[in-house]
C-alpha cells in the first residue's frame, strides 16, 4: 500500500492502542522486546513519530526474526522496499482530535510502521479503542489497498469480529490480514498488516497469515 500517510481519512483515523502488554520473548524466537504498551503510553508515541512521521517505528517488532520465524526468504528489516519514500512510522494521537472526528468519540492511538523483505513493502498498523472492533476504523485503508469498496468490506469485518485472539483472518484479495490482541485492561485492539505493491515475487497468503502471526507473538 503506497501513498497510505496517516493521519487517516473520515472515520479511518482511529483509535490505537489499548495494547497494554508486551510480554516477553519465547524460546523459539518469535517474541519481542516486552516493553510494555498502554493505551496512554501509544498515544504518546504517536506523539513522538509527529505529524510528519518518523524514519523509526517506536514498536518493539524484530521484523527480520518476524519473517524468518514465518519462514519468508529474503532480505528483511526496517522501512518500506527501496524505491518507496514512505517515512518508517506514522501515527495518530485520538485524545487531542477535534470534536465531530473519528477519535473523538473513541479515543485512543494509532501506530503504523513499514518493512520490507525482498522487494514487498509491508505496513503494519497497531490500533485499539475503547469500543470493540477498531479494526473497523481502518476500513479506509483496506479500501485503497484491495481495490474492494466499503460494502464489500462488510463480510470479513464480521469475520475479524468474530476472530480469536492471535489467529489471522485473511482479506478476500490477500493483500491484507487481521489479528486481534488482547490489550491490558479494558478495551479492544487488533494487528492489520496491509501489503504494497511488490517489485518481484509478492508474498503469498500463507506467508502473510504467518508474517501475521509471528508479529503478533512479539507483542502478545
Amino acid at each position: 500500500m503506497s501513498g497510505s500517510r496517516h493521519v487517516l481519512p473520515g472515520a479511518a483515523v482511529l483509535a490505537v492502542a489499548l495494547l497494554a502488554g508486551c510480554q516477553g520473548g519465547t524460546d523459539d524466537g518469535a517474541g519481542g522486546d516486552g516493553v510494555p504498551v498502554s493505551v496512554e503510553r501509544l498515544a504518546e508515541m504517536a506523539d513522538e513519530v509527529g505529524p510528519d512521521g518518523s524514519g523509526t517505528c517506536p514498536l518493539p517488532y524484530d521484523f527480520a526474526k518476524a519473517a524468518s520465524t514465518a519462514k519468508i526468504t529474503g532480505e528483511a528489516g526496517d522501512g518500506a522496499a527501496a524505491g518507496d519514500d514512505e517515512p518508517a512510522a506514522t501515527a495518530e494521537n485520538g485524545y487531542k482530535a477535534e470534536k465531530g472526528a473519528p477519535f473523538a468519540d473513541n479515543p485512543g492511538g494509532l501506530v503504523s510502521c513499514w518493512f520490507h523483505v525482498g522487494g514487498q513493502s509491508v505496513e503494519v498498523h497497531l490500533i485499539a479503542a475503547e469500543k470493540p472492533q477498531p479494526e473497523s476504523l481502518l476500513a479506509p485503508v483496506l479500501v485503497r489497498v484491495s481495490g474492494q469498496d466499503a460494502q464489500e468490506l462488510n463480510p470479513y469485518l464480521r469475520r475479524t469480529e468474530k476472530g480469536e485472539p492471535g489467529t489471522p483472518v485473511l482479506g478476500t484479495t490477500g493483500d491484507y490480514a487481521t489479528v486481534r490482541v488482547e490489550p491490558e485492561g479494558e478495551g479492544h485492539a487488533a494487528l492489520l498488516l496491509t501489503l504494497g505493491e511488490p517489485e518481484g515475487p509478492g508474498l503469498g497468503e500463507d506467508q502473510l497469515s504467518a508474517l501475521s502471526r509471528a508479529l503478533y507473538e512479539q507483542i502478545s
